[in-house]
């Protein structure tokens, strides 16, 4: 597992890290195809529990994640809104009470989180708060995953995900530290400021990843899709960066209240 989870990384990273430093319209249309993966795996993981979502739904959260290109906040919460009217209408339409429910929470959860990303990049230092976003989450998946083969011996959420460990999530949370630190002195951010924003980046990581577990497990289903052997589905990589995404939106706009203060 770990020679596959090694390969894949080596070719996707860079790719991936090229596409957020680049930006523009290459970084919304591969958002927007995450966005489309991702709502077709979150389809059939509820499909898998018996939750038939409209086959429209991965589609509506790819076109809720391209909007920004347009109008930015403005185009994402009036597409955001369009989606949810949609998706809710297609199910209330066949009947179908529990599907409504799922197909909103899945909008707000891929397209909605996913939209707060590229709103982060197409903002002002977006390419900065971007890369931050990106190797922090990065660095707290392999922080986690070394640290816990090493050292884990506490289950952190045996009901959830029997594999992570509390020696896991502090070795990921450690090096993500390393990184706000080192990207404070890059980008020119205050130290602390940086060491901050590692830690609530990497807060939220671990709390996407069990997030999406507890959604497998609900589903009793291993893997989101097999997209990346190793990794999973685009979902299973992914879902640590819906979380870490909005919560860079959230600290870059916390960083520009201090400093106009």
């Amino acid at each position: 597992m770990l020679r596959e989870r090694t390969l894949s990384s080596l070719v996707f990273a860079p790719l991936v890290f090229s596409i957020f430093y680049f930006g523009g319209w290459y970084f919304l249309a591969f958002l927007a195809l995450v966005a489309f993966l991702a709502g077709v795996e979150y389809r059939k993981l509820l499909g898998a529990a018996g939750v038939a979502l409209d086959p429209m739904f991965a589609a509506v959260c790819a076109a809720v994640v391209f909007s920004t290109y347009l109008r930015g906040s403005f185009s994402l919460v009036t597409a955001l809104a369009g989606g949810v009217l949609i998706v809710l209408s297609l199910s209330l339409w066949r009947g179908n009470f529990p599907s409504a429910m799922f197909a909103l929470s899945g909008m707000m959860y891929i397209g909605g989180l996913l939209g707060c990303l590229a709103l982060l990049r197409t903002g002002e230092d977006g390419r900065a708060w971007a890369l931050i976003v990106l190797v922090a989450t990065w660095a707290t998946d392999v922080g986690a995953y070394l640290g816990g083969m090493a050292f884990g011996r506490h289950k952190l959420a045996p009901s959830i995900s029997p594999g992570k460990s509390w020696e896991g999530a502090v070795s990921g949370v450690c090096l993500s530290l390393v990184v706000g630190v080192v990207a404070s002195r890059y980008f020119e951010i205050p130290l602390w400021f940086g060491a901050f924003s590692g830690l609530v980046l990497s807060v939220l990581a671990e709390l996407g990843d069990l997030v999406e577990s507890r959604l497998k497990r609900w589903a009793q289903v291993k893997d989101s899709g097999n997209v990346m052997p190793g990794h999973g589905g685009v979902l299973d990589r992914f879902d640590s960066l819906l979380f870490t995404g909005a919560g860079g939106l959230i600290l870059r706009v916390l960083y520009g209240m201090i400093m106009a203060s």
